[in-house]
C-alpha cells in the first residue's frame, strides 16, 4: 500500500496499453513509450524521498554512486571512511551533483516504503526477481553512455524531462556485459527516439541498446530491472531430477590413462558408461509431464516478498485488513477443490485446512484485500469463531498479512 492508501497495479505500470497486449506485443521484443493522462509517480517517489536517503547519514557506497561525463566519480569525492566502510555524505553529493555529476541510488525501495508497492506489483505480475535503482541528473546532462542491460527494464519518470534513443540489439537475449566498441554507431537511427515527462513510462528489453540525457531541467526517474528465468533454470531442475537415479550419481571413468605418449585416447569405460547416460536423459525428456511438473515446482518455489505479521493473541479480526503478500499464488496441491480436508500450495508451503470451505478459501485468496464483512458477504451463515479460526491459522502461517483497518 501506499501512503495514500492506494494499491498500485500492474496495468497502472502499462496503461494505456492493457497487461495482455503489453505482454503479447512489446515484452522482450519492442521497446515502447507509455503515456497515460493523469499519471504521476509523486505517491512512490519524489524529492522528498530523494533528501531522506541523502541525509540518512548510514548509506555505505557503492549504494550511492556518482558520475560525469560517462566516468565515475572517485567514491573518496562523497563518502567518508567510518567503521571500516565508506558512508556516503550527503552535503558532497548535492555539491557534485551542483557542478554536473549524476548518482544513482541502487534498492531505493528499501529506504522508502511507498516505492516497494510498486516492486510488489510488479513482483506479483512477473513472479521474477524486482529490483530498483533511482537516478536524479543535471539539466542537460547524460548520465551514462550506451549501453544494454542484462535484465528487463521500466523506467518511471518522476520529475523532469529525459531524452530516451534506443536502437537495436547486436546479440540476442545477451548474457554477458556490453563492449563499448560494440555500441551503435553516431551515425544509426534508434527505431525509439522519445522525451518522457513526469508519469511516463518507458519499457527498455534486454539487450537493446539505450541512452538517455536529461532537458532542461533536473530528471528523476526511476529504474525498476525485471531479471527473468532462463532456459538453464530448467537445466538446474532437471540436474536434481537426474540425480534421484544411480546412474548420474556414479564417478566417471577415471582419465588417468587418457592420454598415453601425448595422444588422447578415451578411457575403455566411457562408452558404456555414456551410452547409460544418454538412454536416462532421453527416457527423462520424454516424459510427458516433465515441463510441466518443472513449472509446477519453480511455482511452489517462489516466496512472497512480505510474508510475515506479527498480531496481537487473540486476533480481533474485525479490526484487521487482510491481503495477500506480494507474488502469492495459490493453487489446490490434489489438483481439487473437493473433499473434506482441503491443501493449498502457496509460495513454497502447503497448509491443510480441516473441513475447508473450498469456495470461501478460493474466494480469500483470489482477494487481494478484504475484511470480515466480506466474509460475511461471500458466506452470510459462517460463525464468527470459525472465521477468526481460519484467518489466524492462514496469518500465522504466512499465507496472508494482517493490517489495522
Amino acid at each position: 500500500m501506499t501512503e495514500t492508501g492506494k494499491r498500485v497495479t500492474f496495468a497502472d505500470i502499462t496503461a494505456p496499453l492493457d497487461p495482455h497486449r503489453f505482454f503479447d506485443q512489446y515484452w522482450t521484443r519492442e521497446a515502447v513509450h507509455l503515456r497515460s493522462d493523469g499519471r504521476t509517480f509523486d505517491d512512490h517517489f519524489g524529492w522528498d524521498a530523494v533528501n531522506m536517503i541523502l541525509n540518512a547519514g548510514d548509506i555505505a557506497f557503492p549504494k550511492i554512486k556518482m558520475s560525469r561525463s560517462d566516468r565515475p566519480v572517485p567514491p573518496e569525492q562523497f563518502t567518508a571512511q567510518a567503521g571500516g566502510q565508506r558512508l556516503v555524505d550527503g552535503r558532497s553529493v548535492l555539491d557534485l551533483f551542483h557542478e554536473g555529476a549524476s548518482f544513482g541510488i541502487t534498492g531505493a525501495d528499501s529506504h522508502w516504503a511507498p516505492l516497494r508497492s510498486v516492486v510488489d506489483c510488479l513482483y506479483d505480475a512477473l513472479l521474477e526477481s524486482v529490483h530498483t535503482n533511482v537516478y536524479c541528473s543535471p539539466a542537460n546532462t547524460q548520465g551514462f553512455q550506451c549501453h544494454f542491460d542484462l535484465h528487463e527494464v521500466l523506467v518511471l519518470q518522476v520529475a523532469g524531462e529525459k531524452h530516451w534513443r534506443v536502437f537495436r540489439p547486436t546479440t540476442e537475449s545477451p548474457v554477458t556485459s556490453w563492449r563499448a566498441e560494440d555500441s551503435p554507431h553516431e551515425t544509426r537511427e534508434p527505431y525509439l527516439d522519445v522525451v518522457l515527462r513526469p508519469g511516463d513510462v518507458l519499457y527498455v528489453p534486454r539487450g537493446h541498446w539505450h541512452y538517455a540525457i536529461a532537458q532542461d531541467s533536473t530528471s528523476l526517474h526511476v529504474t525498476v530491472g525485471v531479471t527473468c528465468r532462463k532456459g538453464t533454470a530448467f537445466l538446474d531442475w532437471l540436474t536434481g531430477e537426474l540425480l534421484q537415479e544411480s546412474a548420474w550419481r556414479r564417478n566417471m571413468p577415471l582419465l588417468s590413462n587418457a592420454t598415453p605418449h601425448g595422444s588422447f585416447f578415451a578411457p575403455g569405460g566411457v562408452p558404456g558408461w555414456s551410452e547409460e547416460l544418454r538412454r536416462s536423459l532421453i527416457a527423462k525428456l520424454g516424459a510427458p509431464d516433465l515441463f510441466e511438473r518443472f513449472c509446477k515446482d519453480t511455482l511452489g518455489s517462489v516466496q512472497p516478498v512480505h510474508n510475515a505479521s506479527l498480531l496481537d493473541d487473540p486476533l480481533h479480526v474485525d479490526e484487521l485488513r487482510f491481503e495477500r503478500p506480494a507474488g502469492r499464488r495459490h493453487y489446490f496441491a490434489n489438483g481439487s477443490r473437493e473433499g473434506p480436508n482441503v491443501t493449498i500450495g502457496v509460495a513454497g508451503a502447503e497448509i491443510e485446512v480441516e473441513d475447508g470451505d473450498a469456495g470461501l478459501l478460493a474466494k480469500i485468496f483470489d482477494a487481494e484485500t478484504f475484511t470480515v464483512a466480506d466474509i460475511r458477504v461471500w458466506k452470510p451463515d459462517i460463525a464468527i469463531d470459525e472465521v477468526t479460526a481460519l484467518l489466524a491459522e492462514l496469518t500465522r502461517s504466512g499465507f496472508l498479512i494482517a493490517r489495522p483497518r
